[in-house]
This record gives structure tokens, C-alpha cells and sequence, in this order.
């Protein structure tokens, strides 16, 4: 009978039962008296609890060597699009915020294979948008780093000679194209993802409805200063298209690990990586790590806006 070794496996916090406590509850089970209410001793009652959480939370798994069995937990995972709903609704509850500037930061970041070794280009591109739209957008953009991405591609790029690790840097300036929308400003668009569906694909420009819907979603989550309720829309629209996969533990170039919206062919798929927690968006990517925009702030600020654009 092994009664007892089950239970201190399983609550080894427990003191060990003695002989005479062990013979007794021994007795009851095999037919003591009867008609009388049992007295339970502490060990006893251990083992109904222990049996309890067996029936509601546990699986029983064979001991090695041996016939007794041990419990462990089976954690209740969420599927993916469950995870991104709540994002959504999480981000939707938000306000929509305050300040005189809508400002991006972000880093870009672009991963080049010579023959040899890999090297990983970064830049910071902060943009600024003005409320009252008086003054417009301003753009600032910070100098290219350029290092080997692993310290064998650095022994490696030291074998070739150490050659210039900027050839090939990042461009100059990048936008996206701004959508023709009829509701202006941005800030006005629809909160339902029907309702914006409908909004964003009166601008279409011929494309497949998915293929242009998911090349807008970039200008309006990364360059256009649109409501937390928008952007939550926006991710449900997405989330629905064909092609679209919803996929949970997906961690971006700076290894953060959120809820990632994933289109196009295997040889070319695209990431829209968004924070399981708060549903703010933490990267757009490339699935193959190859480049990614890598978003540090995006909101509304008081924060003072730089005079002019700036590149260096």
C-alpha cells in the first residue's frame, strides 16, 4: 500500500505520517468500524486534498522504477488570435492622448551577408506631426552604426581584412506613402474594423484588397498619427485577411517577444510585432531578420519639435 509515499512525493512540505497513524488509516480503508463518522488524521485529509486537485488540475504521471505515480501541471495556453484580441482591446481602451506634437522614434535596422560574415546597419528616424497641421511633419534622422552582428562575424570580417563596414549603409530618407483617404485628418478614422476596412480600401490603388490593405497598414501604424482605437481596428482588420497568420511568441530584432501578424510567401514574409500586454506596436520586420523598423516611442508629446528636418 502506497498511499503514503504518493502523498510525500507530491507535498514533501508535510511532516511524514508515523507507524501508528500509517496502521490506522490502514484499518479504515480496509473496513474498520463502521457506523461510526471517521476521524481523519492530518495525513488523511492531505491525501483527499492531494486527490482533489488531481481531479481539477493535474495529470498523473508514472514514477520511473516503480508503480506510484507523480502530478504535474498542464499550463492553459491562449491561442494566438485569442492573445491578439486582448491586445486589441487592451490598446482600444486607451486614450487617445495629449500634446501638441504627435511624434515616432524608432531604429531602423538592416542586416548585410557578404561572403564571410554579417553585418547589422542602425539609424535612428524620429517623426514629428503637429496637431493643428500649421507647421507639418518634420523628420529627423541619426547617423548609420554599422558592427558585425556576432563576434565570429567579427573575427571573420577581421580575417578579410577589415574592410569598410558602410558600403552598402541604409538610404538616406525613407516614407511611406501616404494614403488618399476621404476622413481627414487620421485622427478621425473609424474605430470598427468594418467601418475602417471600408475607409482604407476606397484608396486602393488596384492592388489585391489584402495585398493593399496590408501595405497601408504600415503608413498608418508607423507614420500617421492614429488613435489607439484606430490601431486596435487596424489589427483586427489584418488579423482577418486572407494570407494573414496570427502568431503568438515572435521576438523582433532588439529581442522583445510579442503577438505577430504575418503575411506573404515563405521566401518573403513580412511581421507586425505588437506587445501582448499593452498592444502597442514594437516592430514591422522581415520573418528572415534581414531589416526591421524597431518602434522606441510613438505618441503624443509636448516635447518641443525640432526647427527643420534633419539627416546626417
Amino acid at each position: 500500500m502506497k498511499e503514503f509515499q504518493l502523498i510525500d512525493e507530491v507535498m514533501p512540505h508535510l511532516p511524514p505520517a508515523d507507524h501508528a497513524t500509517v496502521m490506522a488509516a490502514r484499518a479504515r480503508v480496509l473496513g474498520g468500524a463502521r457506523g461510526r463518522r471517521p476521524v481523519w488524521p492530518r495525513v488523511a485529509l492531505a491525501a483527499v486534498a492531494v486527490s482533489a486537485v488531481i481531479a481539477v488540475g493535474f495529470v498523473a504521471v508514472p514514477l520511473l522504477g516503480g508503480t506510484g505515480v507523480r502530478t504535474a501541471t498542464v499550463p492553459t495556453v491562449p491561442a494566438a488570435d485569442a492573445v491578439l484580441d486582448a491586445a486589441a482591446g487592451r490598446l482600444a481602451a486607451q486614450p487617445p492622448g495629449t500634446g501638441a506634437w504627435w511624434r515616432r522614434e524608432m531604429v531602423r535596422v538592416s542586416r548585410v551577408r557578404t561572403a564571410t560574415y554579417t553585418v547589422e546597419q542602425r539609424a535612428r528616424d524620429v517623426l514629428w506631426a503637429s496637431r493643428d497641421r500649421k507647421v507639418g511633419y518634420r523628420h529627423q534622422r541619426g547617423p548609420v552604426s554599422a558592427e558585425p552582428l556576432t563576434a565570429a562575424d567579427r573575427q571573420a570580417w577581421k580575417a578579410a581584412g577589415s574592410p569598410d563596414l558602410c558600403d552598402d549603409c541604409l538610404p538616406g530618407k525613407i516614407y511611406f506613402t501616404p494614403l488618399k483617404l476621404t476622413t481627414t485628418p487620421v485622427m478621425r478614422l473609424p474605430a470598427e474594423p468594418g467601418a475602417l476596412k471600408a475607409e482604407i480600401l476606397r484608396a486602393t490603388d488596384g492592388r489585391a484588397p489584402e495585398a493593399w490593405l496590408w501595405g497601408a497598414s504600415a503608413w498608418l501604424l508607423l507614420d500617421a498619427e492614429t488613435t489607439p482605437a484606430t490601431r486596435a481596428a487596424l489589427y483586427r482588420v489584418l488579423a482577418g485577411l486572407p494570407g494573414v497568420r496570427v502568431e503568438d511568441g515572435v521576438t523582433d530584432l532588439d529581442g522583445r517577444t510579442g503577438v505577430a501578424l504575418t503575411y506573404g510567401e515563405a521566401s518573403a514574409r513580412q511581421q507586425i510585432v505588437i506587445d501582448r500586454d499593452s498592444g502597442r506596436l514594437l516592430a514591422i520586420q522581415e520573418s528572415d531578420g534581414s531589416s526591421a523598423y524597431l518602434v522606441k516611442r510613438l505618441g503624443w508629446t509636448d516635447d518641443p519639435a525640432p526647427k527643420e528636418s534633419t539627416f546626417s
